[in-house]
């Protein structure tokens, strides 16, 4: 057994002296939370202290407060994070068997929803940005195609941002599900801190969503666990088609369901210190932090294998706009790639970073972080850089001589020269975008029908029983239901060789995967 308990990892972490650009967006600064004493406030519902699944005195008070603030018609307030704020929205909106659309790279709580409510499903694909291995933004187009195909569409659910910060057309995406008669709701989980300033993207609820989840601890100072639920009356724009409209009052009731029925006032609390930070000095705050990013990438700007895209997507694979907080460390995949570029800033510049992907390393910037670390991340990436220009002058050299040899002597390159960059070549035109999957059927049938385990190598053809997906962000590469087709099967075979962080198979080594008996 471990002497040291997970209280004990927490603190040793904490002391290590590795800087967080990752969650939660209070990046453990103490000053900014005011030394909040977690012991002091963690009460129950007591005489005087309201109670949040039928709030009339403080907690009421404070969720006004935040509506106010974020221009809404309601804000709930969420302490079992935005998961339980997309299952009560999607549950709200539809009706056992409904037909819905939804964004293929949305987080696997809105396939929880879908299962939960036998829902059928549309899917609508973002593009993909090959060039760095990320998803783009939703075309409206293909939306509009959706609902040219499907009139019984209840309700669209979409991501925006992304976790890399990717920013759809909301208004016009809304304007489409509203003329159908239909409900928009946006899953902004990273986009809390949106509006906060005329720089970054205008939240989905000012564009038009009718519902709209964010999670305020992954990019605000609150503590992790607490987000959003923000509804804007836009009923006028679809009761005209259908009479499609949310009731606020049946969100409650799913939110009773879905929510803890003993609520954490601290979590409360935090909630409500990170919105009246906000309204005293958070303009000013994000204003600095956004000062500060817009130096940053001048100075990692002009680097030969290091590139950090941010506004100059705008315009190009559906991208509408780009929150710049989101650092997307991108590197040429020739010299490295997300994995070994994520341990060298840990292990050699002590920077922990928020996820790795096959071409890219993901950080976080906050109004909690400090000027001094954003810039020692600027300065550690120009070094890196340097370092692989060096690397790659040598490999080039090597790659010279080989080939003289090999003309003067005829000769192949020796079969037992082992080729370190085997896989990072492989990696330069790596596609890491969603697959199309046929589909044999529904999520909840799947789930329903019995089971068994086959090597992952063998699955190809198979119907899956569970879903698979990388986590972070817990977008699901496979779904229970869909075949499996050759092409994913080589993709999750690169991400399990690579180490990646696969959920869904059934053993630590990534060899087996759950799929239908009645496929096998």
């Amino acid at each position: 057994m471990n002497e040291k308990c997970l209280y004990d990892k927490l603190i040793e972490y904490g002391s290590s002296g590795n800087y967080a650009f990752h969650m939660p967006g209070h990046k453990r600064n103490g000053t900014l939370l005011n030394g909040m004493d977690p012991f002091q406030v963690d009460i129950t519902e007591i005489d005087g202290f309201d109670n949040l699944h039928h709030a009339q005195g403080i907690i009421k008070e404070a969720m006004d407060n935040a509506s106010d603030y974020f221009g809404t018609d309601k804000t709930w307030f969420l302490v079992n994070g935005s998961s339980c704020g997309i299952l009560a929205a999607i549950s709200a909106v539809t009706d056992i068997g409904d037909t819905i659309v939804i964004g293929r790279n949305c987080h696997k709580a809105v396939y929880n929803a879908v299962l939960l409510r036998d829902l059928q499903v549309e899917y609508l694909y973002p593009e993909y940005i090959r060039a760095f291995g990320m998803n783009g933004g939703y075309n409206p187009k293909e939306l509009e195609k959706i609902f040219a195909k499907n009139k019984k569409i209840k309700a669209v659910v979409l991501t925006s941002p992304t976790y890399d910060g990717i920013v759809s057309d909301i208004e016009r995406i809304a304007e489409i599900t509203h003329e159908n008669g239909a409900i928009l709701i946006v899953d902004e989980a990273h986009g809390a801190h949106f509006g906060i300033s005329d720089k970054l993207p205008k939240a989905a609820y000012q564009m038009g969503a009718d519902l709209v989840i964010e999670s305020i601890h992954k990019t605000l100072p609150s503590l992790t666990q607490t987000a959003l639920l923000h509804y804007k009356d836009q009923s006028l724009k679809n009761a005209e088609k259908s009479g499609n409209a949310v009731l606020p009052e049946k969100v409650e009731m799913y939110l009773g369901i879905y929510e803890t029925s003993s609520p954490s006032y601290l979590f409360m609390a935090s909630i409500d210190r990170c919105i009246r930070q906000l309204q005293t000095n958070g303009k000013v705050q994000m204003e600095k932090l956004l000062l500060n990013v817009d130096k940053f990438r001048g100075i990692v700007n002009n680097l030969k294998f290091i590139h950090i895209p941010g506004r100059e997507l705008i315009g190009n694979h559906q991208v509408f706009d780009v929150d710049v907080t989101k650092l997307v460390i991108y590197v040429t995949p020739e010299v490295c790639n997300g994995k070994q570029l994520s341990d060298i800033l840990r292990k050699q510049y002590h920077f922990e970073m928020e996820m790795e992907s096959g071409k890219y390393v993901l950080g976080i910037a906050t109004i909690c972080d400090e000027e001094k670390e954003i810039f020692r991340l600027a300065e550690s990436l120009a070094e890196i850089d340097k370092q692989f220009q060096k690397e790659n002058q040598i490999k080039s050299m090597i790659c010279k001589k080989e080939v003289e040899k090999e003309n003067i002597h005829g000769q192949q390159r020796l079969e037992n020269e082992p080729n370190k960059n085997k896989t990072i070549l492989c990696m330069a035109d790596y596609d890491f975008s969603l697959q199309k999957h046929k589909k044999s059927c529904s999520i909840y049938e799947a789930k329903k029908a019995p089971v068994h385990v086959v090597p992952l190598k063998e699955s190809a053809g198979k119907v899956s029983g569970e879903f698979l997906y990388l986590y972070p962000p817990g977008i699901p590469l496979l779904v229970p239901g869909e075949i499996i087709s050759p092409e994913l099967l080589d993709q999750i075979c690169y991400f399990a060789e690579t180490k990646m962080n696969i959920n869904g198979l059934t053993d630590k080594e990534n060899k087996w995967i759950q799929v239908l008996k009645t496929d096998s």
